[in-house]
């Protein structure tokens, strides 16, 4: 009776009523003969890595390592003997297996990073194009209207001199434009040809701060400029916070620096409390400085978020040394906006928060996008 058959039964429900248990070689024939299985549809269905010199040569390693699963066979590849006694190398064959798996992995995950890479960067371009085409069309209208304002005059010579200055000027506004455009795509080409480099830089970035587990700066600025672009094609609301704790300083004065250290862990897991959806980035900005990143929450949505947290930080007690410190934290937000960069968010999100630390801290500051002073206290 086949591993199958033993398993599922031979469809005889009298002869099946009453099983008597599985004997240790039955179940170690088929353990065998899944594990064997395992390996053979592991080279199979296996992914082509780059580095691999003969990608082809891959499933034949499998059978081979599937054979001395099955009866102890030699794996030539690995440098394996054959068992005279049965044996197997059991620790060269888990070895084998997480080794291809961990590949895999990693090979998977480049992937993906680099296809959103190269999003990231059509979209950029994109925006930017379309910046351009707006300053483009407003220097067009501005010459039309010198031409306007030319021909009511009704002086031929006027006339004249202000269409040839026209003429001249859109056809210079074309030729930039032109060059822009050239220059543009010659950096996505560049992009795409160092694609393999970058991505590198990339999985190096997108790691988290060791001391509070939040996203270190290189993720925040990779978030950030995704967060543009994700706004940018589907127009959804997206709010950043600048987040500064009030009088650090004086805590690493008074109690040295691994009582700021363990002050800036507690934040951050007040910001992981208050802020726990999958798409919520939280990130350590630098020093005792944090930022977060709500994707598809508008200013008027996280406000109440903003409180929780400014309420948790009032509320937790630091131990340390004996002492219970207490902290509070000023926080300064906007939305992001169509035409927005990155420089001008996080400058417009860096003035909300000078402007709640200047009005007392321990309190938020929103900044609208078309605000060019303070915004409303909260």
């Amino acid at each position: 009776m086949g591993f199958v058959s033993k398993f599922m039964g031979n469809g005889n429900d009298k002869a099946d009523t009453v099983k008597p248990p599985e004997s240790l070689n039955s179940l170690t024939d088929g353990a065998i003969d899944t594990l064997s299985n395992v390996m053979y549809v592991m080279g199979q269905e296996s992914f082509p890595l780059e580095n691999e010199h003969d990608p082809d040569a891959f499933p034949e390693v499998c059978k081979a390592f599937a054979r001395h699963v099955e009866n102890g066979a030699a794996i030539p590849a690995y440098d394996i003997p054959g068992s005279v006694d049965g044996s197997r190398e059991w620790s060269h064959v888990r070895r084998f297996f997480a080794d291809r798996r961990h590949a895999e992995k990693a090979f998977v995950t480049e992937r993906l990073q680099g296809y959103r890479g190269v999003v990231d960067d059509l979209v950029t371009g994109l925006r930017d194009i379309g910046v351009q085409n707006q300053t483009t069309e407003d220097d067009i209208l501005v010459s039309l209207s010198t031409v306007e304002d030319a021909v009511n005059t009704g002086v031929l010579p006027i006339v004249k001199d202000a269409l040839s200055t026209t003429i001249s000027r859109v056809n210079e506004t074309f030729a930039e434009q032109k060059l822009n455009y050239e220059k543009q795509l010659k950096e996505l080409n560049d992009r795409m040809s160092n694609l393999r480099q970058d991505l590198v830089q990339a999985h190096e970035e997108m790691k988290r701060d060791p001391l509070t587990e939040a996203f270190n700066r290189g993720a925040f600025d990779a978030a950030v400029l995704q967060s543009l672009n994700m706004h940018f094609i589907l127009q959804i609301p997206i709010t950043l916070l600048m987040i500064d704790l009030d009088e650090f300083k004086a805590v690493n004065d008074t109690y040295g620096h691994s009582a700021g250290d363990e002050v800036l862990r507690t934040i951050s897991e007040c910001l992981a409390r208050a802020f726990i959806r999958k798409n919520d980035i939280v990130a350590r900005y630098g020093g005792d400085e944090f930022a977060v990143i709500l994707s598809d929450t508008s200013a008027a949505q996280s406000a109440p978020l903003i409180e929780r947290f400014l309420d948790q930080v009032r509320n937790t007690a630091i131990v340390y040394a004996n002492d219970q410190l207490k902290m509070s934290c000023s926080v300064g937000y906007t939305e992001v906006a169509s035409d927005d960069t990155v420089e001008q968010l996080v400058n417009r999100a860096d003035r909300a928060l000078y402007a709640a630390k200047t009005a007392g801290r321990d309190r938020s500051v929103f900044i609208a996008p078309e605000d060019t002073k303070q915004g409303p206290e909260h």
